[in-house]
């Protein structure tokens, strides 16, 4: 039975379409290297892990600052917010340290490695086939080339991150184990690994910036690791706020 409408079908210049595609897709992963792919897949899993932190670390600060604004609103459910605050902590710290130790089998120093062995897929040659960019191209001519120094600088910024050792102590001694002499002194935790707003930022900054350094030398691709929907809890006191008033 034939279908004038057409609905749930595709036409043959569809179908032509989608298999011509498919095909230059294929192709276009044959002809990849392993570094390549290692390369891409390795990027994304990092952007989406960079997005998490991003957004445990914004929503964080973001529900502080709406204590100020919103704390009217906030104490209607304490138990909630007090709670969801608290937890965004916890993963904050576990996050940050799993990100940047230079002992996590992935993470931001690991990927510095691996870019460091496979720097070859880096050069400028390989952007301009890999995009076919035409000669004299802005992402040519902009190019940074990614050297071996240019990496060892990336890890040498890691490793002065005045913030880490404070976020490596709280993991290992309160937030994946519980360390005696801390469990029984959450002041002296404090005050022997303080953090400050401005390292969260660095944190952040640092991230976005080396991810996007490789991915750019890459195939001239720039992320922006932050979520988009950082403001949803606002919104949600905003309601409550002119229900209250009502």
């Amino acid at each position: 039975m034939s279908n004038n409408c057409g609905c749930g079908e595709k036409d043959i210049n569809t179908i032509l379409e989608d298999t011509e595609m498919s095909c230059i897709e294929s192709t276009t992963m044959m002809d990849k290297t392993d570094a390549e792919l290692k390369f891409e897949e390795y990027r994304e899993y990092l952007r989406q892990e960079a997005i998490r932190l991003a957004s445990y670390i914004l929503l964080y600060r973001r529900l502080h600052e709406l204590r100020s604004e919103r704390l009217s609103e906030m104490i209607i459910a304490p138990a909630f917010f007090e709670v969801v605050i608290d937890a965004l902590f916890s993963v904050i710290v576990i996050w940050v340290d799993k990100m940047f130790s230079e002992k996590s089998e992935r993470g931001v120093w690991n990927f510095l490695t691996f870019c460091e062995h496979n720097r070859n897929i880096l050069e400028i040659k390989e952007l301009k086939h890999r995009r076919n960019y035409a000669d004299g191209h802005r992402m040519l001519r902009n190019h940074e080339p990614i050297t071996h120094q240019t990496i060892q600088d990336d890890k040498k910024r890691i490793s002065k991150l005045e913030s880490l050792p404070s976020f490596k102590l709280r993991r290992d001694k309160f937030y994946a184990h519980f360390d005696k002499e801390y469990f029984f002194d959450r002041k002296k935790l404090s005050e022997d690994a303080p953090l400050k707003w401005s390292d969260l930022e660095e944190i952040l900054k640092t991230m976005a910036e080396i991810i996007n350094t490789y991915s750019i030398a890459y195939d001239g691709s720039q992320h922006i690791l932050e979520p988009i929907n950082i403001n949803d809890i606002e919104h949600i006191l905003n309601i409550l706020h002119k229900a209250k008033k009502t």
